[in-house]
């Protein structure tokens, strides 16, 4: 039956640098019927049961795992509030090997490309990818991830691109000490000025004034005509304190005093949001749709036929149920940061999402129904 709740919204929370996960145990779900310790040929139920079509649902809130990196050219780190949502970033000290953060998800090698594990069963699962390269000035960005088993073939599928992103602008506040030439047509400041060209050739850009403290390598340079800023290419290294040079040469030639523009401060506001993902699986054509936010952000099949059915084995929340701890134990377990609100697996496949702050699934349909939110009254 149905409660409705009233009060502060509550949540199932995986604070960074956990090693948590629940644990959907099927041996306590199933009986031994026959007595003999062994469930795998008992009458099963539920998820463990299904074969056929199906949609997974569920209203999460990720956090932000690439934390707040410093510039890479001079070290200089840029202010931002605490957040226990917020990943440390110890590329911010001169020996990051020796901080805790690091040792569990390295910038390098880990963090960039880390999978967060939202739902894990042997024939099925759902993650968040993050998809940035660089931690400077650019919170995790995620891609939404499925994998899929049929008839032993297991098949990936990922939408093209991330489709949980940072906040790339503010209301554009003027004064007149601040920079008034990066806002939009909506008013909304989404360009921050780096200074004016003083000279071009090939891909070496002179700037007029010392904008070392503000670039790092990988950082996107654009220039404006109106409201279009343009984008010139990427930052390969930066030479002395006025010069920086490109990933590949800028055609035209820049004439001298053109105004380049990079990002202002982007923002991971998607921590204090909830976000509906959903898969839906539909046997008789093995098409597979991802939803976000009820938006089909990814339409694809599975190449294999044959009976889609979920494993008869434990299936976890919150990581791929490896439970290791200590070093890379983030990468080893695809550790979810954030919190769960709500989770429910249908046994059809659904086309359209009514609700996206909560779930209420047909319970005619539900294989698996969880909400971990609480009254607060």
């Amino acid at each position: 039956m149905y409660q409705v709740l009233a009060g502060k919204k509550r949540s199932l929370v995986f604070p960074v640098m956990c090693n948590g996960f629940v644990k959907l145990d099927y041996s306590d779900n199933v009986v031994d019927t026959n007595s003999d310790g062994d469930t795998s040929n008992d009458i099963a139920y539920g998820i463990f049961d299904h074969q056929g079509s199906f949609t997974f649902e569920a209203i999460v809130t990720p956090y932000d795992i690439n934390g707040y990196g410093r510039q890479s050219h001079n070290g200089s780190i840029p202010s931002f509030t605490l957040s226990k949502k917020i990943m440390p970033s110890n590329s911010h000290q001169s020996t990051p090997s020796e901080y805790q953060s690091e040792l569990y998800l390295p910038v390098t090698g880990g963090r960039l490309t880390h999978e967060m594990r939202i739902f894990s069963n042997d024939k099925f699962s759902v993650s968040l990818l993050n998809a940035t390269s660089f931690n400077e000035n650019q919170p995790a960005e995620y891609k939404i991830k499925v994998s899929m088993n049929i008839g032993g073939s297991t098949q990936t599928f990922t939408t093209t691109s991330a489709v949980i992103t940072a906040n790339k602008s503010s209301m554009f506040k003027w004064s007149s000490t601040s920079d008034t030439e990066g806002f939009d047509s909506n008013g909304r400041r989404t360009f921050d000025l780096l200074g004016s060209t003083a000279s071009h050739s090939g891909a070496v850009i002179g700037l007029s004034g010392t904008v070392e403290n503000q670039c790092h390598a990988n950082q996107e340079l654009f220039i404006r005509d109106g409201f279009t800023f343009t984008s010139i290419g990427t930052i390969a290294s930066i030479n002395g304190t006025t010069d920086v040079t490109l990933n590949a040469s800028y055609s035209p030639t820049l004439s001298n005093g053109t105004k380049v523009f990079i990002h202002s401060r982007k923002e991971a506001s998607y921590i204090n949001n909830t976000y509906h993902i959903a898969c839906t699986y539909t046997q008789s054509s093995n098409r597979i749709n991802i939803f976000l936010n009820g938006i089909n952000v990814l339409s694809t099949k599975h190449t294999q036929s044959g009976t889609f059915a979920f494993g008869r084995t434990d299936s976890f929340i919150g990581a791929n149920g490896t439970g290791a701890t200590g070093t890379l134990s983030a990468i080893t377990n695809k550790q979810f940061m954030g919190e769960m609100h709500e989770m429910s697996i249908l046994n059809i496949p659904k086309t359209t999402f009514a609700n996206k702050e909560t779930l209420l699934p047909s319970l005619n349909n539900t294989l698996l129904y969880l909400r971990f939110e609480e009254i607060d009254l």
